[in-house]
């Protein structure tokens, strides 16, 4: 059974009409706002924003009224949140949170937008690219542009900063991995073995090895030292579409699994590889030993598109070609299926974990391919299995544009109560909540 999750859409500038009321500006601000859930009539409607006074006198507010039906109901936070509900479709309160920090890539300009970006681990630089080989840096205060990276001849599917900040790896459709230099913009290293375009990338530790995903069904593990390939993961005759590299602190290794890896694997041990395949299962794999831990299928072999491996509850998020999010138990090999959820039939583009103070374990990030970004939580029974799917977090500035890519980073801000999430769609700007 697959739980059907409604949800609420609500204009990507609604921001404008909030601060306009508040300071007074003349005339009415407006802006639309629908709910939807898979099976039931949508309902569309309008938000009006008026400046009220709370009760004390002390504070400007805002007051939200629909006017078409009650049946959506608005509240009004601050300038860049709001909690939206509906009854009649049963959506329960939810907040949706308006972009903070926007950095414009001018330099990309084709329609399909940013294909790949990430936000180095301090926040103070971004890097993306699109469908011309190219990318670029920006520094995110500001967004000025710093340097550009030349090099591949193709679409440039996946690109990450080390953990310096001032190192970058890019992976291509021209199936080849760089390295640059996020100063300067000179590339030392460049990476091929591939026989289909690379789609996804992952970092080990520091950086001296890196792993790579594609198209031709493998999983290499490089050494950047060498540009060479240490290690390839056959994993399908059809595309890896997406890889999570996790740290495992309890690790399970024994003792004869501790042997000397050589000079060209490096900090390995404790990590948990995991790769969605468009065969329709999600892999995962002990990247010190090379063994597979296991393997996950979808029912009717549907796509995995996006995964990611919540090790704090030892649960695998897939998502599916359908717009189907399966959550799987590694705990429990003879039943692994725990829950499944979806909003509509859109497939699913990115999934990350995101770490809340409110919450014990990691939430969910889902982007699809139809502009949705949310955040959801797998409420767990005392049995340990999951009740229901709570939405903690609408993340609005998408119109309909599919989501490329989530990066989840250390928040600037000391007292947040949950990282920074970033997402690009097929525009020319990458959001940070």
């Amino acid at each position: 059974m697959v739980e059907l999750l409604g949800y609420i859409s609500v204009q990507a500038d609604w921001t404008v009409d909030i601060k306009n009321a508040l300071n007074g500006v003349e005339g009415k601000h407006k802006f639309w706002v629908s709910a939807y859930k898979q099976g039931s009539p949508s309902i569309h409607d309008t938000i009006e924003a008026s400046k009220t006074m709370a009760p004390d006198g002390s504070t400007a507010l805002v007051e939200l009224q629909t006017t078409e039906s009650k049946d959506i109901s608005a509240e009004y936070i601050d300038t860049h949140r709001l909690r939206l509900s509906s009854s009649r479709l049963g959506v329960l309160p939810a907040m949706h949170t308006a972009a903070q920090k926007t950095v414009t890539c001018s330099q990309i300009v084709r329609k399909t937008g940013i294909r790949s970006f990430d936000v180095s681990p301090y926040g103070g630089l971004l890097v993306a690219g699109g469908d011309e080989g190219v990318m670029n840096v920006y520094e995110i205060n500001g967004a000025v542009h710093r340097v550009k990276l030349e090099g591949h001849f193709g679409d440039i599917t996946s690109c990450r900063f080390f953990p310096s900040g001032q190192v970058i790896i890019s992976g291509a459709t021209d199936m080849r991995l760089k390295v640059w230099s996020a100063s300067d913009g000179t590339n030392p290293v460049t990476m091929a073995g591939h026989t289909a375009a690379i789609t996804d990338t992952a970092i080990v530790g520091k950086g001296k090895n890196v792993l790579s995903s594609s198209k031709d069904g493998t999983v290499c593990m490089w050494h950047c030292g060498t540009a060479s390939v240490v290690h390839k993961f056959a994993l399908s005759k059809l595309s890896i579409n997406q890889i999570d590299l996790v740290s495992v602190e309890d690790s399970t290794q024994s003792a004869e699994d501790e042997t000397d890896l050589g000079n060209d694997q490096f900090e390995t041990q404790g990590k948990v590889l995991v790769a969605a395949c468009e065969d329709g299962r999600a892999v995962l794999i002990d990247l010190h030993t090379k063994r597979t831990i296991a393997e996950y299928s979808t029912n009717d072999n549907l796509p995995v598109r996006a995964v990611a491996y919540d090790a704090a509850s030892n649960r695998v998020y897939a998502g599916l070609s359908n717009g189907t999010v399966q959550i799987w138990s590694c705990s429990s090999p003879e039943d692994p299926l725990l829950h499944s959820f979806k909003r509509n039939d859109s497939p699913i583009s990115f999934i990350r974990l995101v770490t809340y103070k409110t919450h014990d374990v990691p939430c969910v990030c889902v982007g699809t391919e139809d502009g949705q970004l949310f955040v959801v939580s797998a409420n767990e029974s005392a049995k340990k299995t999951i009740d229901h799917i709570e939405v903690i977090e609408e993340l609005v500035g998408f119109d309909v544009d599919p989501i490329s890519q989530i990066r989840v980073v250390l928040s600037s801000t000391a007292d947040t109560s949950r990282q920074s999430i970033w997402a690009a769609g097929c525009g020319n700007t990458a959001l940070g909540f």
